[in-house]
């Protein structure tokens, strides 16, 4: 296990190298000039060239990297282009508060979904079973800073029970936060739960621990949830390196002094040491989490920790695996010889019976005649009549059955089961109706959305409004309307694309498995993998300029990893079957048999995939626009119209809730769509 571990460690050096290097060629690339962000009003010309020789602006980028790169080696990360202090300092003073927040999540999301998951999975199919998956669904749905907000509302303004930001009132500031970025842990975990303990439940030693007499209490503590752990504990590792690395919405709800808004801010501003120092130290505190999730398997199940054991320890007990062998060979064989006078006799009987129905077959048979006479009604037994009986019902209903799966494809039958899935049918109905308005917002004239009228300036919903008006008086029903036209665009779009590539680079990594193209390939989806998306998004957002394209491609880049693994997955388990070994003795080339043989046949799980990521990044991009990396003002966005209605949040509620409230129903029905496909198809 410690040259696992020790390994793991080594590999984080490329992976430091990898990241870094994005990150600083990103915001070097970004346009303008770094300086622009400065304030150099009290400034003269000879002091801006100094800054400027200082900093090493004019020098060629692959100068500045290989001085960055020297000084990192050394365990420098620079000072900040701005404030002048030390981006290892600066980090260090705030990762305490995220590690605070980050443990206090992990309390309370351990704590409330795995008793949760337990629960629902006890009374699978019952009304109590019913509302868990509820609100599991409503958790993983709702976005953290409009879950955030509705929280200072409530228990900040309204009843005054909790401080509406930052860390100066000791406990009573952590549980707000702590309780908006647990949502989702217990959400996904508790849904996992449910999961993994559904498929334990029947296993058959559990019957057989019940019929022991050992207590229900037991059975599901120590043998049922014992056995289901492995996913668990996936899922909230998977979790704990989200709330580290993405705890920059959350802080920025409530002001929470972490790394997450310390990344923000040097993004903002363009501080590229203190941007790519920040995401350095994320990134290994990430894969670090990652690391502890799989030294916990060895904890939990016995047969990985035999993976762990050194290749000495493995040879030592291949030796005594062989010398156990040779012992129970040498026994079986004196046991065949004790037995073999009895075994020779039982032979020779078995060939003299043989012998014997040999030559009764071989003897000659009376034909029976052409016409022989059929037995009447009242000479046929009961037992025949039966027996015809049941062999027309047996074939009316399997004619039946073939009629009504005859013309069907893999692609009719998902549908048909998804059409009986009633959570399916109501995903389809929702992004039918989002789709609708997606078509009516082309319509909408932009002057519509930008008109202002001072005396209706926030207006609360009525028939004239029915989403209340902002504080310059424009229609927010319009203007949450007209955000379709950026958000479904974005989410369908960032999919796509991610799809796209992920799923070509995916099919050649499994079609070349073991070869140097499959090792590039993984390893540029692992370096990919190890960067937090919404980090990844905003350098890339800053890069690029605030568009919808760009915010598409800065959405989708974060999710290419994952279509990877599924792709290459997928075909794997494909690749070697009979059509394709007669695709390649006929000559076809690999492109050819990639993409028209091997690809369509394993479709299925990725579409799975790409469904359940639709909503995931709908809910990244309103993080984005959000934190102010999206869609540029005048221009309505749902995550954007939340962050602008959070300082009327008192006096004018209604400007965050109906734009929030689109992005979980959106979100929640490609969620459901996602979990009917996932069925449809097991």
């Amino acid at each position: 296990m410690i040259r696992f571990f020790i390994k793991r460690v080594i590999m984080l050096i490329p992976v430091i190298i990898a990241v870094s290097f994005i990150v600083y060629t990103l915001l070097d690339l970004a346009p303008g000039d770094p300086l622009d962000a400065w304030d150099l009003s009290n400034m003269t010309e000879a002091g801006i060239a100094e800054l400027r020789l200082e900093l090493g602006i004019d020098d060629p980028l692959i100068v500045r990297y290989g001085r960055y790169m020297f000084r990192l080696v050394q365990g420098d990360l620079g000072v900040g282009d701005r404030s002048r202090i030390s981006v290892w300092y600066t980090f260090m003073t705030r990762l305490p508060n995220t590690l605070i927040l980050t443990f206090a999540t992990f309390v309370i999301g351990v704590t409330i979904s795995i008793p949760l998951g337990i629960f629902a999975a006890r009374r699978a199919g019952k009304i109590s079973d019913n509302l868990a998956t509820a609100f599991t669904m409503i958790g993983m749905s709702m976005p953290g800073f409009w879950l955030g907000t509705l929280l200072i509302l409530l228990f900040a303004y309204q009843l005054g029970w909790f401080p509406a930001g930052g860390f100066r009132e000791g406990f009573r500031s952590i549980v707000l936060p702590a309780v908006c970025a647990a949502l989702i842990l217990v959400a996904s975990a508790a849904r996992q739960t449910r999961s993994s303990m559904l498929e334990v439940l029947k296993a058959d030693y559990l019957r057989t621990a019940r019929a022991k007499g050992v207590p229900e209490s037991i059975v599901i503590r120590k043998h049922a949830l014992g056995n289901a752990l492995i996913p668990i504990v996936t899922i909230i590792g998977l979790g704990l390196g989200i709330s580290i690395a993405g705890t920059a919405v959350i802080e920025a709800v409530f002001a929470w002094p972490g790394i997450g808004r310390f990344v923000v801010e040097s993004v903002a501003i363009r501080d590229v040491n203190s941007t790519t120092g920040a995401v350095i130290l994320t990134t290994i505190l990430y894969v670090f989490v990652q690391l502890l999730v799989d030294l916990a398997y060895a904890l939990i199940d016995p047969r990985i920790k035999a993976q762990y054991i050194n290749s000495a320890k493995r040879n030592k007990q291949k030796k005594k695996t062989k010398k156990a062998t040779e012992g129970s060979v040498l026994v079986a064989g004196k046991e065949r010889v004790k037995g073999s006078a009895l075994a020779a006799k039982r032979d020779e009987n078995v060939v003299f019976v043989s012998q014997q129905f040999n030559r009764f077959a071989e003897e000659p048979k009376e034909e029976a005649p052409d016409e022989a006479p059929a037995k009447s009604f009242a000479t046929r037994s009961r037992k025949d009549i039966e027996s015809d009986n049941i062999s027309k019902a047996n074939l009316a209903e399997g004619e039946l059955v073939s009629k009504q799966y005859r013309k069907r494809s893999q692609m009719g039958e998902i549908f048909h089961h998804i059409l009986r899935n009633k959570g399916a049918v109501i995903g389809l109905l929702i992004i039918a109706i989002m789709v609708s308005f997606l078509i009516a917002s082309l319509f909408i004239p932009f002057e519509a959305v930008t008109a202002a009228s001072v005396p209706d300036r926030f207006s609360p919903p009525s028939w004239q409004f029915p989403f209340g008006t902002d504080g310059m008086g424009r229609n927010q029903f319009i203007r949450v309307i007209y955000a379709t036209r950026f958000s479904l665009p974005i989410g369908f779009g960032a999919t796509t694309v991610a799809a796209i590539i992920g799923i070509a680079l995916g099919a050649i990594a499994a079609y070349y498995e073991g070869s140097l193209t499959d090792e590039v390939i993984m390893r540029i989806s692992d370096i990919l993998a190890s960067i937090p998306g919404i980090l990844l998004g905003m350098v890339i957002i800053t890069t690029l300029g605030r568009s919808l394209e760009n915010l598409i491609i800065a959405v989708g880049v974060s999710i290419i990893p994952q279509f990877i693994r599924m792709a290459r997955a997928s075909i794997l388990s494909i690749k070697g079957s009979e059509y394709v070994e007669a695709a390649r003795a006929i000559g076809l080339p690999s492109g050819r048999i990639i993409f028209t043989q091997v690809l369509p046949n394993g479709l299925s799980p990725i579409i799975v995939l790409y469904t359940s990521l639709l909503g995931i990044t709908i809910l990244v991009s309103a993080s984005l626009s959000f934190l102010g990396f999206g869609i540029p003002v005048p221009n309505p966005e749902w995550g954007a119209l939340v962050a602008a209605g959070r300082d009327n949040i008192r006096n004018a509620p209604w400007l965050t809730t109906f734009p929030g409230l689109f992005i979980m129903v959106t979100v929640m029905a490609f969620n459901l769509l996602g979990d009917g496909l996932r069925c449809a198809g097991s």
